[in-house]
């Protein structure tokens, strides 16, 4: 824990909204999910959560970076940059199209770390989806500010996929799309402007969460299992500029390892997958 930060450990929030058949329907068509999108009653695959639960302030309390401005729920972080770092989920039951769903959000932790790339501050957020009382799903959110130079970024040897590939690609379309459905004001991922020329990136940035999403849905589909828990870290970004690859192998019975890698062949996230045995 950072002292002058110490006030914001336990912060909580509360939002309340309805997993609607609309905005169901419209990240299925986001996504590209060639499946019919669920009707009302019918179950979503675990990491539609991501639409629900997101803070929604008056234009005044934004931020330069699409944010709310630091120093209210968040801390006041002077470090530049901020980016999605990773998450870990943990799902009971379905959500299911329909469910009014109560999101409660509490910081958990503040930590420093000093890096290759300098300070870096991570703020952990834990989320909980309760429907009708009952707990349906967790998230242990970790969130990154740092001042480090985007285009500093050594080449590695490349990576080996796995068992598993597909090729992806992302345009700035459909990183607006997810960035409205998941109301994240963050500029990086649909204002190339802000992105290339405040923030230091060669292109717009594909959010980690997407990633994480198509990551999640690649598991599923390759096991023909149903997720039990799923975690991912981001390693580096992924840019609309080009293609990227998804890979993976089964790690066991019930659990799968699985890569983003740009392409360069250089590893962007990692992640791993626990399914219902």
């Amino acid at each position: 824990m950072i002292p002058e930060y110490e006030a914001w450990i336990g912060k909580t929030e509360v939002f309340k909204e309805q997993l609607s058949e609309v905005n169901t329907t419209r990240l299925y068509h986001t996504l590209n999910i060639t499946d019919s999108p669920p009707s009302s009653g019918e179950s979503v695959f675990p990491l539609a959560l991501l639409i629900l639960g997101e803070p929604s302030v008056s234009p005044e309390e934004i931020g330069e970076d699409g944010h709310p401005v630091r120093g209210g729920f968040m801390p006041p972080i002077s470090l530049k940059r901020r980016m999605f770092a990773g998450g870990e989920y943990e799902f009971h039951q379905p959500l299911r199209v329909g469910d009014e769903v109560r999101v409660t959000w509490c910081i958990t932790d503040i930590i420093r770390k000093n890096g290759s790339s300098g300070e870096l501050i991570f703020v952990n957020i834990r989320r909980d989806f309760h429907a009708m009382e009952v707990l349906c799903a967790t998230e242990i959110r970790k969130i990154v500010y740092t001042d480090s130079d985007p285009k500093v970024r050594p080449i590695d040897d490349p990576e080996m996929t796995g068992e598993w590939v597909e090729e992806m690609h992302s345009d700035p379309l459909q990183l607006f799309r997810f960035s409205a459905l998941t109301f994240n004001g963050h500029r990086i991922h649909y204002d190339r402007p802000y992105a290339t020329e405040v923030e230091g990136y060669p292109g717009l940035v594909v959010h980690g969460p997407l990633l994480a999403t198509w990551l999640s849905l690649f598991a599923a589909r390759k096991s023909g299992s149903e997720l039990k828990r799923f975690r991912f870290r981001g390693k580096r970004p992924v840019f609309d500029l080009h293609d990227f690859t998804l890979t993976g192998d089964l790690n066991g019975k019930d659990t799968a390892k699985l890569r983003v890698l740009d392409y360069q062949s250089q590893l962007a996230v990692t992640a791993e997958a626990e399914f219902i045995s």
